[in-house]
């Protein structure tokens, strides 16, 4: 069973879904206005929202921005009901830090697909991986995008563990449990260590990790995590391996290649020149600075992305 508030001045399409759903085995909450709508779902603290964008007294729009403010229901799975269907309409709702949108006219069973996937999308935010207990890319997005939100003053760090492929290749039984551990290791610990708390940290899939901190705290996060890193990095290498700075793997070819120590390329993208208005767009700036830090010698590096424009 969901709980689910419904936020919408039309009456009777408000019932029918109250109708549909409530036969399905959720339990739902109706308000035609959004006057009191936010202060009815700090009542209520809802799982799912259905709300509606064009509201007399207080738009759908302010109502999901005020959502993702407040502490309890910050994880609230947001749809907007909108009856306009254009383009800037939903974008600017999903800009606002809703998770889905539904055009109106809908079918209940087009409706019920989407209550399934937001159903789906809260069940991932549970999920961790198995080696390194964090979160995914998906669930990162969406704390991302909420931040945005709320104009939150952001800064993410794309993290790659170069070598971490030769790495593994080396020690094919188990080295790629100790990478990972060891990487989300030094990423705990440090946010812990210099005081970052307010800090996300995911593991977008083999050596690929990102972080979310204050604008404030990513230059010190970056410089700490390169000495951490560097240092503790040498733990997964023997003594030889790590005196002569490389470690022997076979090429595609067959032939012994001579491979630095892992080391972490950071991108980094922030929020303190120019406005980002969703994760998808930080991200794409994120694989840009990333290609710009490039580690020499075994030697961890970040890059900065000091834009004022997209240009």
């Amino acid at each position: 069973m969901t709980r689910i508030l419904v936020v919408d001045d039309d009456v009777d399409l408000a019932g029918l879904v109250k109708t549909k759903l409530t036969a399905e085995g959720h339990q739902v909450f109706v308000i035609n206005t959004g006057e009191g709508a936010f202060e009815y779902a700090k009542k209520v603290k809802p799982t799912i929202c259905l709300l509606d964008i064009m509201l007399p007294g207080v738009t759908g729009y302010q109502i999901c921005r005020k959502i993702r403010k407040d502490p309890e229901l910050y994880s609230v799975a947001v749809m907007m009901l909108t009856a306009l269907g254009e383009e800037p309409e939903i974008v600017h709702g999903m800009e606002q830090g809703a998770d889905d949108y539904l055009v109106k006219p809908f079918k209940l069973e087009r409706l019920m697909d989407k209550i399934a996937s937001l159903n789906a999308l809260l069940t991932t935010l549970k999920q961790r991986h198995r080696t390194t207990k964090l979160p995914g890319t998906d669930v990162f997005k969406r704390e991302l995008n909420h931040s945005l939100a709320r104009s939150a003053p952001v800064a993410c760090v794309y993290l790659d563990a170069v070598g971490f492929e030769a790495y593994c290749k080396s020690r094919p039984q188990e080295g790629q449990t100790k990478a990972l551990a060891l990487i989300a290791s030094v990423l705990s610990n440090l946010v812990r260590s210099e005081g970052i708390y307010e800090s996300y940290i995911a593991h977008m899939g083999r050596q690929h990790f990102v972080v979310m901190l204050n604008l404030d705290d990513y230059e010190r996060f970056c410089q700490g995590l390169i000495q951490s890193f560097d240092e503790q990095v040498k733990q997964l290498y023997s003594i030889q391996e790590v005196q002569q700075g490389y470690i022997t793997v076979p090429n595609r070819e067959g032939l012994e290649t001579r491979t630095p120590l892992m080391a972490l390329a950071m991108g980094v993208a922030h929020a303190k020149y120019r406005q980002f208005k969703s994760a998808k767009k930080m991200f794409e700036v994120l694989a840009q600075v990333r290609q710009k830090a490039q580690p020499t010698n075994g030697k961890s590096v970040f890059f900065v992305d000091r834009r004022h424009t997209d240009r």
